[in-house]
């Protein structure tokens, strides 16, 4: 067994069975991710229950491991990050905990989970997992619809203003999360157009080593971008597949939305 230790948190979205066939353990942080506060995410300070949860993990794997690396939440999305940090103060002893922020969310961090258990178990050091992870961040892509802003308003992450302005000229709008935040995309009229430029996104790309349809609520919406997704890009059923939004994610982009999650190779 690897003695680095893989953690991240349920923002993730990971399947619980591809976490654990991962050897990947996964902090709860549903509902505590400071939602309604209007303030700047890293101003926030973390609920002690999500640092709690985090010393508890670091604790227990602190004993059967050398190491540990924690990759999490975009600290620009939430408070996560802040969290891991309180409870590895807590942690005593010579295990190294070492805490990536993915600057992601949802799958855009669970593939980058993935890559360091991947790296893990090939016998890749500390230094070198968390390396490979921070020059990969770019290479990860999120982009979403969402039927309304206001659940992005009510969790800090956009205006008041934002919100009504698009509320009054009935956009969906599409966003992507880039260098860790929330930003504007495109901003189409109706859900079929949000799908097509969802599949333009993912073929404009060079290349794509993985990619994943995200959903909140609509799961045979989600089937149906993933078929016209394979059959613009041609990627094959290992490389594409559909994923629910989690309970952390969905608070915040609210029911309806829909998405991919897209990793690029390294084509140095």
């Amino acid at each position: 067994m690897s003695q680095i230790a893989i953690v991240t948190d349920s923002s993730a979205d990971l399947d619980p069975r591809v976490a654990a066939n991962a050897g990947i353990t996964v902090v709860p942080v549903a509902g505590r991710l400071m939602v309604g506060e209007e303030q700047a995410t890293t101003e926030r300070s973390p609920r002690p229950a999500m640092v709690d949860d985090f010393a508890a993990a670091f604790a227990a794997l602190a004993g059967t491991h050398d190491a540990i690396v924690a990759v999490l939440l975009s600290s620009r999305l939430g408070s996560v990050v802040a969290a891991a940090e309180e409870a590895r103060a807590r942690v005593a002893g010579p295990t190294r905990i070492e805490l990536i922020d993915s600057r992601s969310a949802s799958l855009g961090l669970g593939f980058q989970a993935l890559r360091a258990a991947a790296l893990a178990r090939d016998g890749a050091s500390v230094d070198d997992i968390a390396t490979a992870l921070r020059d990969a961040t770019a290479r990860h892509h999120v982009v979403f619809s969402i039927e309304s802003l206001e659940h992005l308003r009510q969790s800090g992450q956009i205006g008041r203003s934002a919100a009504l302005i698009a509320d009054a000229l009935q956009l969906k709008p599409l966003l992507r999360i880039d260098e860790g935040q929330i930003v504007p995309y495109e901003r189409v009229r109706t859900r079929e157009r949000a799908r097509e430029e969802l599949v333009d996104f993912v073929r404009d790309l060079p290349a794509v080593e993985r990619c994943a349809v995200l959903y909140a609520s609509d799961q045979e919406e989600a089937a149906r971008l993933e078929r016209a997704i394979a059959a613009s890009t041609g990627l094959s059923p290992d490389r594409l597949g559909v994923a629910r939004i989690g309970a952390a994610i969905a608070d915040r982009v609210g029911p309806g939305a829909l998405g991919v999650a897209v990793v690029e190779p390294d084509l140095r």
